[in-house]
Order: C-alpha cells, then sequence, then structure tokens
C-alpha cells in the first residue's frame, strides 16, 4: 500500500456526496477516527475544521460499517415475543354502524 501522504484524501462533502449520506453523518462518523487530517482554525469566535479524510481510513471505516449490516436485534430471553402497543380493545365501536350514514345497525 502506498504511504498516507500520497494517497487520495477525501473532503467531507465529496465522501457525503459518494456514500449518499449528510455531511453531518460523515463528520460525526470520521471526527474521531485515527488517521483523519484535522486543520483548525485557532483565530477567531467560533473554531472551524476541516476534515481530510484518506482513502485508507474511509476504506477502513466502510469496511467497519458494512459488516454490520440491517440484522435485527432480538431479544435473549424470548425472540418470539408480542408486544402490544395499545389495548386492543380500544377505539373498537361498542354496536356495529352502517358505513354508509354511521348510525348503528
Amino acid at each position: 500500500m502506498s504511504a498516507p501522504a500520497l494517497e487520495k484524501h477525501f473532503r467531507v462533502k465529496d465522501l457525503a456526496a459518494l456514500w449518499g449520506l449528510s455531511q453531518t453523518t460523515i463528520i460525526r462518523l470520521f471526527s474521531n477516527e485515527p488517521g483523519v487530517i484535522r486543520l483548525q482554525s485557532p483565530t477567531g469566535k467560533r473554531k472551524y475544521a476541516t476534515l481530510t479524510i484518506p482513502e485508507s481510513v474511509a476504506l477502513r471505516v466502510h469496511d467497519r460499517l458494512g459488516h454490520k449490516g440491517f440484522e435485527p436485534q432480538l431479544s435473549r430471553r424470548d425472540p418470539f415475543r408480542v408486544v402490544h402497543l395499545s389495548h386492543p380493545n380500544r377505539r373498537v365501536a361498542k354496536q356495529p354502524r352502517n358505513v354508509l350514514n354511521g348510525q348503528p345497525v
């Protein structure tokens, strides 16, 4: 593999467009990732930072996220347990009603 200084580097905007994610998500994923170059402005009222992401770091994070997948997280106790979100008899009409005029049958 080539030296990290000579490999392709991505900006947040470019990687967000490439992966189809928002720039905020890319910043959150890569802000504390080892190998990412973070350039901060030391002056001014607000601190601005520019992230430069090497290709090897982007591939590492992509592989890590890709292996998670969308597998359902089942509880260990009873994976086939039914969870009722509301009372089963709530909002049920006490008498059957005629659909056309709303009057009891």
